[in-house]
């Protein structure tokens, strides 16, 4: 009888250890979108004038600044680099350094829903058209990367750190957006050396 019980430890030992890699999740073998970097270093122009760009707008009465520059120069860099060997972040075009490409944005226009009451929510939404240039300076890819983000407006306390994180938010999936489309564009993987 001891012998039985020792058979089957035996065999429930041996299914324990062989089931764990038999057993593989299907996500594990489903096909994944490209997640590896473009073999391209990359220049991102980040002008100081571009930084420090201010958009306002006025809705009835009420008119609110939002520091647009600020947010891109604080949210396009970390995105980016994860789509490029390396990323350096110069303030012209004209000195990109070992640079393959070079990554201009230019802020097209913002949309904001600016709310009547402390309670409402103010939305907005931010329009970036990108330039990316090969090391000649020939335009090899160009898109237009919209942000949207919604916050409530807040009293007159707060109304100013809500804007600024609408802002940050709205750019941050600028930048999120703009580093998926960079990372799949037939032209800079084919610019990169992957004819995929």
């Amino acid at each position: 009888m001891s012998q039985i019980r020792y058979l089957w430890g035996g065999w429930l030992l041996l299914i324990a250890l062989i089931v764990p890699f038999v057993c593989v999740p299907t996500s594990a073998q489903a096909p994944r979108p490209p997640d590896n970097k473009l073999n391209l270093n990359a220049a991102l122009v980040l002008s100081p004038e571009f930084c420090t760009t201010k958009i306002a707008k006025k809705q009835g009465n009420s008119r609110e600044t939002f520091e647009v520059g600020k947010a891109a120069c604080s949210e396009f860099p970390p995105a980016l680099a994860e789509v490029f060997l390396s990323l350096v972040r110069v303030s012209n075009e004209s000195s990109p350094g070992k640079a393959h490409v070079v990554l201009v944005p230019t802020i097209v226009d913002i949309s904001a829903t600016i709310p009547k009451t402390a309670f409402s929510d103010c939305e907005l939404v931010v329009l970036v058209e990108w330039t990316v240039k090969d090391e000649s300076g020939k335009t090899v890819w160009s898109e237009s990367v919209q942000g949207t983000a919604k916050r409530h407006y807040g009293t007159a306390f707060n109304a100013g750190h809500n804007r600024k994180e609408l802002t940050e938010d709205a750019l941050k999936e600028v930048a999120l957006q703009s580093a998926s489309k960079m990372l799949v564009s037939p032209e800079l993987r084919n610019l990169a050396g992957e004819n995929n």
